[in-house]
């Protein structure tokens, strides 16, 4: 049966291509800083052109309940990573192709992710666009962009991983609210009266 450690491990040669775990680490500060601001900036620009109202809906029901927002944005970030491990180990089982299948999981996962941060560090930006004058989210994607950059290129990778994701997370915590009560309605709630 298939474990965790087991899906991490590399079972042969690398393919052509393929990213070591260390490569992250290996790379200087200012590099992976601008690795970092280039991802989310496409990413980001990405979720602006296909869902701008998103941001607003999120940073709306941020304003609800700021306090709430990283424990939401938490608990979205687990509900993806469970998803990613539950299809990964599904897919691991599969005897003819299932490094391969496990693989093409890891890599869609790894790009949702991806897009729900730099989401996050979009709306951030937008926030704080917002309490400084009027809502730009173009100038919010820059910010949060930003954001992400100075946290890898100030601090070890560690460090940057915990203060994006706790960013990230604060801006995604509105959306995930909403999502997470999104069946709650006045007839639920009054239990069918």
């Amino acid at each position: 049966m298939p474990t965790v450690a087991g899906l991490m491990t590399n079972v042969g040669p690398p393919a052509v291509g393929q990213l070591d775990s260390g490569v992250a680490t290996e790379l200087s500060g200012p590099l992976r800083g601008l690795v970092s601001f280039v991802l989310v900036l496409v990413a980001g620009a990405l979720v602006l052109r296909m869902r701008r109202n998103y941001v607003n809906e999120s940073i709306d029901a941020i304003s609800d309940s700021p306090a709430m927002a990283v424990f939401y944005g938490i608990a979205g970030y687990v509900i993806v990573g469970i998803v990613g491990l539950y299809g990964a180990t599904t897919l691991a089982r599969l005897s003819v192709a299932g490094g391969v299948f496990v693989r093409v999981a890891i890599l869609i996962s790894s790009a949702f992710v991806l897009v729900l941060t730099s989401f996050g560090f979009l709306v951030v930006g937008t926030l704080l666009t917002d309490i400084f004058g009027s809502r730009r989210p173009t100038y919010g994607l820059l910010i949060g962009a930003f954001l992400s950059a100075v946290s890898w290129v100030l601090l070890s990778p560690a460090g940057s991983i915990v203060s994006s994701l706790a960013i990230a997370a604060f801006g995604i915590g509105g959306s995930a609210r909403i999502w997470i009560h999104s069946e709650r309605t006045v007839e639920t709630e009054l239990g069918g009266r």
